[in-house]
């Protein structure tokens, strides 16, 4: 299976006012995965060619681990295979100042059934 990763991500705020402005600037921090369950393509899906993009906002905590995952958009069967991978997810935390702090990610996830494979973007 082929799996590329790319993401979106944004500092989470802990308290109003206490990210400093040069953290609020659109950007991508470098998260860096340590661990990645593949999404599994549900064969009743693949059955009957649900295919497409899954949208997922993560709230990873200070620790890398998902402490939220939110459907943005796609199918409800292929969503809930791309939370059950991501929930075993885990990054390394992300440190803002030294600080590990939580972040808020987007991910991507595209199921096509001709090559029974889903590919996180």
């Amino acid at each position: 299976m082929l799996v590329l990763c790319v993401s979106v991500a944004q500092v989470a705020v802990e308290e109003p006012g206490a990210m400093p402005a040069s953290a609020q600037t659109p950007g991508t921090p470098n998260l860096k995965l340590r661990r990645m369950v593949e999404p599994i393509y549900p064969p009743e899906a693949q059955r009957d060619g649900i295919r497409g993009t899954v949208v997922v906002e993560v709230l990873i905590d200070q620790q890398g681990v998902p402490l939220a995952i939110h459907t943005v958009r796609g199918d409800s069967i292929l969503a809930e295979a791309v939370s059950r991978a991501v929930q075993q997810w885990r990054w390394e935390p992300y440190r803002l100042k030294r600080k590990a702090v939580a972040v808020e990610m987007t991910l991507a996830v595209n199921f096509d059934p001709a090559s029974h494979t889903a590919a996180v973007f």
